[in-house]
């Protein structure tokens, strides 16, 4: 009765083997989603792994679960592993990362194997359709092949499903904003700068004002030989209703000669939130009131001065209408 029973054992596993062989030599899974928002909006919630706790179906079953980011946290070559109770231990690498297009990820899970992820934004009428593939490969392996039929197609399948919906759910309830605003990693930059205090009630006279520190900032880096690393930025420490305080900045390399008179200074690199500014400066004032709405909403906190980079030089282009200027400000999450 044994032998038989064990006869019978042998041949269900040599039927499974065998079986095994026949079944797909990788798990894809693809899934799309309609999402009624800008591709930036979806875009920047799948670049920076901060951001992926908030609609990870993974983060939800496993709250427990210890996650380590790298720093920076987005773009191609940022990562993060965890370690869980019910999750196991892992680590995900963005590959590839197209800004508002497409992302791609490699998955590698501790004890099983690795997956790659996609996702690509499509654009529609309305928004964007965000279609996501995963891809794991089995191989030859009979038991990653049965665990794909019955672990991975089912499980990964929901919480993809999970995901696009937590994403349409966020992109979707964003605010809406009359200019490109987002989440950047920005290098720290020498620069050779001069601080003023002044009035907020006469933009005229701020303008003459930075021209002259301007002039004269140009005209020390002349003496010395000194090349701008980039366009004219300026910092705004403090500023109210009535008076601000502002640093008229150029950017120069860290070994840059100065005369005496100047001091190599440096801005903090990390974190920022960035808005693009498209016409005269007049109207920068609701760009940063917009960019206020972003942190509030985003529940960030603004860590340090922000500054405004003039990628347009006004005494070339002189049509207001195409003047461009970058407005950041660094953040802690």
């Amino acid at each position: 009765m044994i032998k038989k029973i064990l006869i019978g054992l042998a041949v269900i596993i040599v039927a499974l083997i065998l079986a095994g062989f026949l079944l797909p030599s990788a798990t894809v899974i693809d899934k799309s989603v309609v999402i009624k928002a800008p591709a930036n909006y979806v875009f920047e919630e799948l670049n920076d792994l901060k951001n992926w706790p908030r609609w990870s179906y993974w983060n939800s079953i496993d709250p427990e679960m210890k996650t380590t980011f790298s720093e920076p946290s987005l773009g191609a070559g940022a990562h993060y592993t965890w370690d869980g109770p019910h999750t196991g231990k892992g680590k995900l690498t963005i590959t590839a990362s197209e800004p508002d297009r497409s992302l791609a990820c490699s998955v590698a899970f501790s004890e099983s194997g690795a997956g790659i992820t996609t996702h690509t934004l499509e654009p529609g009428k309305d928004g964007v359709t965000l279609v996501s593939n995963f891809t794991y490969e089995h191989g030859m392996n009979v038991i990653s092949r049965w665990m794909g039929l019955i672990f991975i197609s089912g499980e990964v399948s929901k919480a993809m499903d999970y995901e696009g919906a937590k994403l349409k759910e966020l992109a979707e309830a964003k605010p809406r904003f009359s200019v490109s605003i987002s989440e950047v990693e920005v290098p720290a930059t020498h620069y050779i700068g001069l601080s003023h205090t002044m009035s907020t009630q006469d933009p005229a006279a701020i303008a003459a004002q930075m021209s002259k520190m301007y002039g004269e900032l140009m005209g020390a880096l002349a003496k010395t030989k000194t090349a701008m690393t980039g366009p004219p930025f300026c910092l705004y420490p403090r500023f109210d209703d009535t008076s601000m305080d502002f640093i008229a900045a150029l950017p120069v390399g860290a070994d840059a000669k100065l005369p005496a008179k100047y001091k190599m200074m440096q801005t903090t690199g990390g974190p920022a939130v960035k808005a693009i500014h498209l016409g005269d400066y007049k109207a920068l004032e609701s760009t940063h009131n917009q960019l206020n709405q972003f942190i509030t909403w985003r529940k960030l906190e603004i860590n340090g001065a922000p500054w405004e980079v003039y990628i347009t030089d006004p005494e070339v282009e002189k049509d207001t209408a195409k003047w461009v200027t970058e407005v950041y400000y660094p953040v802690r999450k």
